[in-house]
């Protein structure tokens, strides 16, 4: 069965959740409009609240560069967000979003664009990674991600043994199958749209 584009639905037990851990460390596409500031894409469109962008992410790289202003710093089409809480040592230390430190790094860091942005359709490539990979992760793939079929058929091919017993639900496109059926279908380069509900 050739796939181009699918939606798959997941409902698993809560402990099945560490199955996605790696995916959400390489990255996951997430939709919605871009040519906005860092602040804007996550908390007025996504699940995190200001609050915890200010408080709990700590670190955070736009397309390999140090962000200090999540409201200044404009996430265009394409770009590539990672997202992390303080790292340990001088390195975590220097890398942490207006921390004493940041001047230490700042021919590296995001310079603020000047032109002016309108907000259109795109999308980014997140990257989570410790605690925002365990407090954030759940949530985006509850709300749903996009990824490329060959990733998503190996999370399943990995972990097939656990997805048997602790998935409760497969639903294809609205079908319902069986873990197994996962394995069959030839879901070649295709965009997945992915939701995964813990029980």
């Amino acid at each position: 069965m050739s796939i181009s584009t699918v939606n798959v639905s997941l409902t698993i037990d809560a402990g099945l959740i560490a199955a996605f851990s790696q995916l959400l460390q390489n990255g996951f596409w997430l939709k919605g409009d871009v040519d906005c500031s860092v602040k804007s894409f996550l908390c007025e469109q996504f699940v995190v609240s200001p609050e915890y962008l200010e408080k709990r992410i700590q670190t955070i790289f736009l397309n390999g560069q140090p962000v200090d202003d999540t409201d200044t710093a404009i996430v265009r089409d394409g770009a590539i967000l990672t997202l992390s809480a303080a790292m340990p040592g001088l390195a975590g230390a220097v890398m942490r979003k207006g921390g004493f430190y940041a001047s230490m790094r700042e021919q590296i860091s995001y310079k603020t664009e000047s032109t002016s942005c309108s907000a259109q359709p795109g999308r980014v490539l997140v990257k989570l990674f410790n605690l925002p990979l365990q407090e954030l992760g759940p949530f985006f793939l509850e709300h749903g991600i996009w990824i490329d079929g060959n990733i998503f058929k190996n999370v399943i091919t990995v972990r097939l043994d656990d997805f048997r017993t602790s998935c409760k639900e497969v639903l294809v496109n609205g079908r319902r199958l069986e873990p197994d059926q996962l394995l069959k279908m030839d879901w070649g380069n295709g965009d997945i749209f992915l939701k995964v509900k813990t029980i």
